[in-house]
């Protein structure tokens, strides 16, 4: 099984985590459990070969958006995977998919229901076409900005990608809501139009997914935001299914390890697979 991680044009940051390329040619995890983790991230799958499967009732479509999951998930790998995922921020969900939440929160959906088929053909003939990661890259890139140029942005979405950040620093809706100029009723509706849950509901996945990627890592403290031990413990049972202390004694996901490090000039680290 092959791994990559390539960082996005320096223009999508605010939007885009970056681009994750796997390849299971020969079938070598084929078998294997493959779990996704809660997170407060989007992806956009594009695949070269046969699509993994899921237990999604859009099944395993060749092009997909797979919006913000607030549980982990099991997927399938066989011979002749090969597929990369743009991990969309909720600022980029917001501002490339708008008013997609509501039918993309805790589901997957073919592409083309979002943006239709011939866009859809086009985009995945065209990165088919490019193949190596690299090229595969620059086109992504492409595609990304011109959607940035032609989606003409929402006062709405900027509002959240703003209170998203004031978020993230204060664990206060509120103080969110005040910085945006807007009530919190208000800026939940927002959320779950353009994001599929609520500002509380995405900030607890934002805490467990950091909490589990200092786990992972050994970087940072799995316990920050959490009111102590027994808070954490509950909150990962509740998202993740398991304890922190199983998890400790769990064998090691050879993805999980790859797609950790952050590395120079690659995109960040993100606890995506368990």
């Amino acid at each position: 099984m092959h791994f990559l991680k390539q960082a996005p044009a320096a223009p999508l940051s605010p939007f885009v985590l970056g681009y994750w390329f796997i390849q299971d040619l020969k079938g070598a995890y084929a078998g294997q459990p493959i779990q996704t983790s809660p997170s407060p991230a989007a992806v956009l799958t594009l695949n070269f070969g046969r699509p993994c499967s899921s237990d999604f009732a859009a099944g395993a479509p060749r092009a997909s958006l797979l919006g913000i999951q607030s549980r982990r998930r099991d997927w399938r790998s066989g011979e002749g995977c090969a597929f990369v995922m743009v991990m969309l921020k909720p600022a980029g969900l917001a501002r490339l998919f708008p008013a997609s939440g509501q039918s993309t929160g805790d589901d997957l959906l073919e592409l083309g229901a979002v943006l239709g088929d011939g866009q859809t053909r086009r985009l995945v003939e065209d990165i088919s076409a490019a193949w190596e990661p690299h090229q595969v890259t620059a086109r992504l890139d492409a595609w990304l900005l011109r959607r940035l140029a032609t989606t003409k942005p929402l006062p709405e979405t900027e509002r959240l990608a703003w209170a998203w950040e004031v978020l993230r620093r204060t664990s206060r809706v509120e103080a969110a809501a005040r910085a945006v100029g807007v009530s919190t009723r208000q800026l939940e509706r927002g959320f779950q139009e353009h994001v599929g849950h609520s500002p509380r509901q995405l900030f607890a996945l934002e805490r467990i997914h950091s909490s589990l990627l200092a786990a992972q890592t050994g970087q940072g403290d799995p316990l920050q935001g959490f009111s102590d031990q027994a808070h954490r413990i509950r909150t990962w049972r509740r998202y993740l299914g398991l304890t922190p202390g199983r998890f400790d004694r769990a064998p090691r996901s050879m993805m999980a390890d790859y797609f950790n490090p952050s590395r120079e000039g690659s995109a960040a680290a993100l606890a995506h697979f368990l």
